[in-house]
């Protein structure tokens, strides 16, 4: 075929499928829309006749690098979630170089204003994410975070920090459910499970900043810290690409072309088929709709209905895990259990559980690799019941005034060993599932519900669990937090479908019951 013809059927045909090697007649072939040979590409055969085979889109370090740099704000995420840890003791102490002094009852809303506003956050993040971008979503959620350190850093009441720590948990919620979709519409789909993951190991490495400088620093220099840290995020996500699938969704197939291109590290030809897939799975969905409309239209089919329950499922199991209320009473805890012990400090236990939860999360990224998310999260349910009955005899013990110094490691051990198991399923999949699971017409939509009663249930488990433990006690509380982990594991035995190394369109077809 001549060059000039090749050109001219090439403009006429939008959606002409390339081999991977040089342009010639026995490469090309138009596929007109709807062609069920989608999923594979055609190349050359002995006898000059077309055959299918498989053609996987390769994982190049530019995809590698986005999703370092969109984890960043997972990373200014974490901060938020581990600052009351060691700040709060330092707030309320005196003596302390803080400047001021907070209450009991304002150390409370200090600790728990963070998930109360990520609660508000998801929803206008997702709203704004279809408006205007994943990318855009990104860059103002830098900038906001790095607001919310700035206040933390010039306060001088509590007033301040309630407006800090509001801001810190309004972007956190914003990121915990555009960074999964992000990762998810941009990664190949025999790493998707493994980058989505990545959120878990980001969280972690943010929670041990104020972990490990908390203790030996004043509030406003920690918030100094932070505030450096978010502004290197903010730099960083400008140069992100945005992504494909949402600008197949809206019709610009040029600009989807040049960022697959910058992502998979390819020509346009040879990115031209998932190109094309792409187009095909957003096909008929690019229209514009109010956001009321598209909130219903999320359980407007079975597959919907379906991947907003288990997503919810998921995150109610995970918060009533206990891990917000460990996290933002870490020290707490474990002065309980240690007192006045020489050996180790409440401030130094809790930067070796950081430390364990950084290590944790590696491996957990490199288990979903190999292994399904639904073993994954069925063995970390399992094992942190394990943790919290042994959490829960500890303090039963104490409570009971025997004698515990044989046993003086226990809690912070069933601690370290909870943020292990934690991190290896219950912390990760259900924010992996989030980014794979929806349409892609409603993917932001239902990103945003489902993150919002993430963060409204972590709202009441971190108000009342200081309460819960005075009330009750330390061991029954604990026991209680190990029969939900039974609890999540029965349900995702029962209920949770297998993903690893499917596409989003074989999902789909998975929840819808085609398949």
């Amino acid at each position: 075929m001549p060059a000039d013809q090749e050109d001219a059927e090439k403009s006429a045909y939008p959606l002409l499928e390339r081999g991977g090697g040089e342009a010639t007649a026995a490469t090309i072939v138009v596929v007109p829309k709807g062609d069920s040979s989608k999923s594979l590409s055609r190349t050359p055969t002995a006898t000059g006749v077309a055959g299918l085979v498989p053609n996987a889109p390769p994982l190049h370090w530019h995809l590698l690098c986005a999703g370092v740099v969109a984890n960043l704000s997972a990373v200014c995420g974490g901060f938020v979630y581990s600052w009351s840890s060691p700040m709060l003791p330092v707030l309320q102490d005196p003596s302390a170089p803080a400047g001021f002094v907070i209450s009991l009852d304002e150390a409370a809303w200090v600790g728990s204003l963070t998930p109360l506003g990520a609660a508000f956050g998801p929803i206008p993040g997702g709203l704004f994410a279809d408006r205007f971008g994943r990318r855009p979503t990104l860059i103002v959620s830098g900038a906001l975070m790095l607001t919310a350190w700035v206040l933390a850093a010039l306060a001088n009441s509590a007033l301040w920090l309630y407006a800090s720590r509001f801001i810190g948990g309004f972007v956190t919620g914003v990121v915990s459910c555009i960074l999964p979709l992000y990762l998810g519409e941009i990664a190949v789909d025999r790493v998707r499970s493994a980058l989505g993951t990545a959120m878990q190991l980001s969280l972690t490495l943010g929670f041990m900043v104020p972990y490990a400088v908390g203790p030996y620093v004043s509030p406003m220099t920690l918030a100094c810290v932070l505030a450096s840290c978010c502004l290197l995020y903010f730099m960083a996500s400008i140069r992100l690409p945005e992504s494909p699938y949402l600008l197949c969704l809206r019709g610009d197939s040029e600009a989807a072309s040049k960022a697959l291109q910058w992502l998979r590290g390819q020509s346009r030809d040879q990115c031209y088929k998932e190109l094309r897939r792409m187009e095909e799975e957003t096909q008929g969905q690019s229209r514009r709709r109010p956001p009321l409309q598209t909130f219903i239209r999320v359980f407007a089919t079975p597959g919907g209905r379906r991947a907003f329950f288990l997503v919810c499922a998921l995150m109610l199991f995970q918060q009533l895990s206990g891990i917000n209320a460990v996290l933002f009473y870490a020290q707490d805890i474990l002065k309980r259990a240690f007192g006045g012990s020489p050996w180790l400090s409440p401030a130094l236990g809790a930067i070796l559980i950081g430390l364990v939860q950084v290590v944790a999360s590696v491996s957990s990224v490199a288990l979903t690799a190999c292994v399904s998310m639904k073993t994954l999260f069925i063995v970390s349910s399992l094992c942190a019941a394990t943790a919290h009955a042994a959490l829960g005899y500890f303090f039963h013990l104490v409570a009971t005034g025997q004698d515990t110094s044989s046993i003086a490691a226990l809690p912070l051990a069933s601690l370290c060993y909870y943020i292990v198991v934690y991190c290896l399923g219950l912390g990760s999949v259900p924010w992996a599932l989030l980014g794979e699971v929806f349409g892609a017409d409603v993917k932001a939509a239902s990103s945003a519900m489902c993150a919002s009663i993430y963060w409204v249930i972590g709202f009441f488990v971190t108000q009342f669990f200081g309460r819960v433990m005075e009330a009750v006690g330390a061991d029954y509380t604990f026991w209680g937090l190990g029969g939900c982990c039974v609890l999540s594991a029965a349900f995702a035995f029962a209920m949770l479908p297998n993903t690893k190394g499917k596409s989003l369109q074989e999902i789909q077809d998975i929840l819808n019951g085609r398949k």
